[in-house]
């Protein structure tokens, strides 16, 4: 597809927490098309709003040392060769888009250095801060979400894990604009995907994130105008997950379930 073609390049910023995960998603686009990229956000925060300390402490209290490690260790993979994931860090200096470090993505620096790129879109890729109207409405055609879960299902944190708890037969990955509620706004395209009986989380997230990505892609290049109209999510009592607890860890790890 050439400028011709879309009568003008979009510009594009993802937003990502620097993992295989959010690389994993973000790769398709940028093998495609990485001029469409114009920037790249990095949390600067392990949990939005907390010091690293402090979130340690949070996730040591909300849901036990083991679920802390786990995590560790899923984000050690990569550095240990035993997963070789792009990562959104790698993708930028690779295809020198300018890149910034936030701890806050509505404070007045991240919101005055995305005006300056002026975005036609921002896409959420496994991004940890809760997005403000302000900052989500700077590029001219909001800002959207990726997210792994076929919404409304496991909206909010940790889906691959509660749909591994849960015994999903299926899963998917979920392209929809950001509102303020939690994964809430309108759907653009959905994939699916069974699980698998050697299913951890690690692996299904890595999964769901490179089929997203791929669909994430794909839907850009069919309306790379960015003039389309997502539909809304199904009415209903759909519950927003937080962090497990450790009663959920317990039940996992006693099901014989794997996070890595």
């Amino acid at each position: 597809m050439t400028r011709t073609d879309i009568g003008r390049m979009p510009r594009i910023v993802f937003l990502a927490v620097d993992d295989e995960y959010a690389g994993g998603m973000q790769a398709p686009l940028y093998a495609r098309h990485p001029d469409w990229v114009v920037g790249s956000v990095l949390s600067g925060c392990r949990v939005y709003g907390k010091s690293d300390a402090q979130a340690v402490r949070f996730l040591i209290r909300r849901s036990g040392l083991f679920y802390v490690a786990s995590m560790a260790k899923a984000k050690l993979l990569p550095r240990l060769g035993s997963s070789r994931g792009p990562t959104p860090s790698g993708l930028a200096e690779s295809f020198g888009v300018p890149t910034l470090v936030s701890k806050d993505i509505n404070g007045p620096q991240a919101i005055g250095w995305l005006r300056r790129l002026q975005p036609d879109l921002a896409i959420s890729t496994n991004f940890s801060h809760i997005l403000r109207a302000g900052a989500r409405d700077v590029p001219h055609h909001g800002t959207w979400n990726l997210h792994k879960s076929q919404l409304p299902h496991y909206r909010g944190m940790a889906p691959s894990f509660y749909a591994l708890l849960d015994g999903a037969r299926e899963v998917g990955v979920t392209l929809h604009a950001i509102d303020d509620g939690i994964d809430t706004g309108p759907i653009f395209a959905q994939v699916t995907t069974p699980t698998e009986p050697s299913d951890s989380v690690h692996s299904l997230n890595l999964r769901l994130s490179r089929i997203g990505g791929a669909m994430m892609a794909d839907f850009l290049e069919q309306h790379a105008d960015l003039e389309v109209s997502p539909e809304p999510q199904p009415t209903g009592d759909w519950p927003s997950r937080s962090y497990p607890s450790r009663d959920d860890i317990r039940c996992f790890r006693g099901m014989g379930l794997r996070f890595t």
